[in-house]
């Protein structure tokens, strides 16, 4: 398993529309676009990483008040092992309507051999 999927797949337990990079749809009222920012080893024993550090970026869009389900989100995650390491409120679109909101998130994956 690896964050993308995971992340992937708990979005859709909440009923949001969600795609990978950028939404290549005709957007929804709200939805979420998932970005990987990066992939690392800091753990490393016998010259073999032992942990493998990933993180992502969750960007939320939504035409209407998006504080109740951005909460929501924070907290599906952190109940599913994942840390938040940022938050941040993007600001509001004049041009195409949206408050836009983003999660970081990390989750450590032990690896295997």
């Amino acid at each position: 398993m690896n964050i993308l999927d995971e992340t992937f797949q708990l979005i859709k337990t909440i009923n949001i529309s969600v795609e990978t990079g950028a939404y290549h749809k005709t957007p929804p009222n709200t939805y979420v676009v998932l970005v990987p920012m990066s992939d690392r080893y800091p753990l490393i024993g016998d010259d073999f990483p032992l942990v493998d550090v990933q993180e992502l970026r969750i960007t939320l869009f939504s035409k209407s008040n998006f504080i109740e389900l951005k909460n929501k989100i924070v907290k599906l995650f952190m109940k599913n092992g994942f840390f938040i390491t940022g938050r941040k409120y993007n600001g509001y679109s004049t041009e195409n309507g949206y408050y836009q909101y983003t999660i970081d998130i990390s989750k450590h994956y032990l690896m295997e051999d």
